[in-house]
């Protein structure tokens, strides 16, 4: 089995090191120094517990980034999309030759890796990747405890440059062998293919006093939050993501197709094939999932600024409107009185210069130069 490092101990970050440790790998868990007092706890305890399905003794639990990296053949990232950098920079002085990156949970990540490790002179033989969202539906439920909501069992799955995704491919395969790994034309899809981007602004939004308010009750996919009208946003958006898809000659999934894909709604899985969004969307798998409970929250901060955001961005490159998208990111700065356009991942961010043509972005993803 694999010597493996996880960097960030959130939700993703303590599901992952407790899975992989009972999927028979080795484990290093680690997160920076500031976040200290999250790793106390597991470490007191000597690792921890998934609910519902057992206890896992984690190897090494540590803020020291030369040991979680020493020795680690893959390096899985389950942060937000704002930490992307620090992580990466955190890391890049102690990568070694034939270690893979894989950052979960945004595509785009690996382009970020990517301009740090150019920056910082990385000059080991190291492959970069991402996925567009986490294996898991996870949530910490105490300091050693997590619940895992759902598994999702297709993860796209990018590199940079694009000409090492066998290696990505191969890392992800040998942590998780009975899920769909689905390689990305281009680190495109898995930035495009970005389900929290695509499902909670719009909700979030529509139910921003509720949630201000602090409502007990809420539950950000259940179906007096989610109504036929919000739902008819979160498909509008969705709709635009096909057409940058489109315009970028992928061959896109439709998000009621994707939910089929990743089997969040067991009904479409076993029973009924593709399910009508608003039949999809509602699975018992993620309205168990409470809250959230304030505005000033990741659905909001991370996935406006780097996700919707970003679909705006390509739709100017590409010329294909994004209104639904553009009216989201304005009425989201204005909830909370930041702008998500001046901090959000902007093209030049990734390293794309928005007056390329499509045949020179391509060149530039699959060769890195």
């Amino acid at each position: 089995m694999a010597r493996i490092a996880i960097l960030g101990a959130g939700n993703g970050g303590c599901a992952a090191a407790a899975d992989l440790t009972m999927r028979g790998h080795s484990v290093a868990l680690f997160d920076l120094p500031r976040f200290a007092e999250r790793l106390t706890p597991i470490r007191e305890r000597g690792g921890i517990e998934i609910i519902g399905e057992g206890f896992a003794r984690v190897d090494t639990i540590t803020t020291d980034i030369a040991e979680a990296m020493r020795g680690a053949e893959f390096v899985f990232n389950p942060v937000p999309a704002f930490a992307h950098e620090v992580f990466a920079r955190t890391c890049a002085p102690y990568v070694e030759d034939g270690q893979t990156i894989v950052t979960w949970g945004k595509g785009g990540a690996c382009l970020i890796y990517g301009q740090v490790f150019r920056e910082a002179g990385v000059g080991a033989d190291v492959a970069l990747g991402d996925t567009n969202t986490l294996p898991y539906g996870a949530t910490r439920m105490g300091p050693t405890e997590v619940r895992i909501e759902a598994r999702v069992m297709e993860l796209i799955t990018a590199a940079f440059p694009g000409r090492l995704i066998g290696r990505v491919m191969a890392a992800l395969k040998a942590a998780f062998p009975e899920y769909s790994i689905r390689p990305a034309k281009s680190v495109l899809e898995s930035i495009l293919v970005d389900y929290n981007a695509i499902t909670h602004p719009a909700p979030m939004i529509c139910n921003a006093a509720r949630i201000e308010r602090g409502d007990p009750t809420f539950c950000l996919f259940d179906k007096t939050a989610n109504t036929p009208a919000v739902v008819n946003l979160i498909k509008l958006v969705d709709r635009e993501r096909m057409a940058l898809a489109r315009a970028l000659g992928i061959e896109a999934y439709t998000l009621e197709e994707e939910i089929y894909h990743v089997g969040w709604n067991p009904k479409g899985r076993e029973h009924e094939g593709v399910l009508p969004l608003y039949d999809a969307i509602h699975t018992e798998k993620l309205e168990i999932c409470e809250g959230p409970f304030r505005l000033d929250t990741r659905h909001l901060t991370e996935d406006v600024p780097y996700g919707l955001f970003t679909y705006c961005e390509l739709g100017r490159m590409l010329g294909v409107p994004t209104p639904v998208s553009d009216a989201l990111v304005t009425i989201a700065s204005g909830l909370l009185d930041r702008d998500f356009r001046a901090e959000g991942r902007s093209l030049a961010k990734l390293g794309i210069d928005p007056g390329w043509s499509v045949e020179r972005l391509y060149e530039y993803l699959e060769s890195g130069v």
